[in-house]
């Protein structure tokens, strides 16, 4: 055939190895084969690789120095999908089992929005993927701002194990922020939790309470409601130190 060579010696490109029912663009023995080379000419066509095992376009076999939308074994593999997973780069996947756009699955210096294991993850970054959404982080190693995790460094309106948490809602309330609910740990303005440190307008346990209602009373301030202990003007308790219009009413 036309430039086709038999032995292989000093072959150039274009150029066929043993010319058996080779065709342009297809080689035999896939020695020191380039970009567009086939290794045995079986049924091979343009862009198809080795072993033609459900290969499609863009897809190879063996994955040695595979490149960027190049397959391992091409098995239910998808575009920009490895095999290995060695040396894979952005957006791409390592054993390519039911994996998504951006998943990884070693996480072997992974980049923005890839997932792997929650080790040096950065913004956006998911853990392992699993029924994981947005700004939802798996074990909340390095988190920023809107990720989820465990509690740990977590900053402002961040959620602690995203597991029926609702906005501005904490799960453990380390060092929480304005709007943050927790165990009342430097807590701040509009924070709830067990009646230490409160400041103004700030609930006990939140439950069944209203505004400018305290649950345990410590350190209440003014309309607040409590126990009895320091209470202030317009205050009420349960008859200690009631104000004169209930003295009033105890007059003969």
């Amino acid at each position: 055939m036309d430039n086709v060579r038999h032995d292989g010696v000093n072959e150039t490109d274009t150029v066929r190895h043993d010319g058996v029912n080779e065709t342009d663009g297809v080689f035999h023995d896939g020695v020191n084969e380039t970009d567009g080379v086939f290794y045995d000419g079986v049924n091979e066509t343009d862009g198809v690789r080795y072993d033609g095992v459900n290969e499609t376009d863009g897809v190879f076999h063996d994955g040695v120095n595979e490149t960027d939308s190049v397959r391992h074994d091409g098995v239910n593999e998808t575009h920009n999908g490895r095999h290995d997973g060695v040396n894979e780069t952005d957006n791409v996947r390592h054993d390519g089992v039911n994996e998504t756009d951006n998943v990884l699955h070693d996480g072997v210096n992974e980049t923005d929005n890839v997932r792997h294991d929650g080790v040096n993850e950065t913004d956006n970054v998911r853990h392992d993927g699993v029924n994981e959404t947005d700004n939802v982080r798996h074990d909340g190693v390095n988190e920023t701002d809107n990720v989820l995790h465990d509690g740990v460094n977590e900053t402002d309106n961040v959620r602690h194990d995203g597991v029926n948490e609702t906005d501005n809602v904490l799960h453990d309330g380390v060092n929480e922020t304005d709007d943050v609910r927790y165990d009342g740990v430097n807590e701040t303005d509009n924070v709830r939790y067990d009646g230490v440190n409160e400041t103004d307008n700030v609930r006990h346990d939140g439950v069944n309470e209203t505004d400018n209602v305290r649950h345990d009373g410590v350190n209440e301030t003014d309309n607040v409601l409590h126990d009895w202990v320091n209470e202030t003007d317009n205050v009420r308790h349960n008859g200690v130190n009631k104000m004169a219009i209930i003295e009033l009413l105890s007059l003969p």
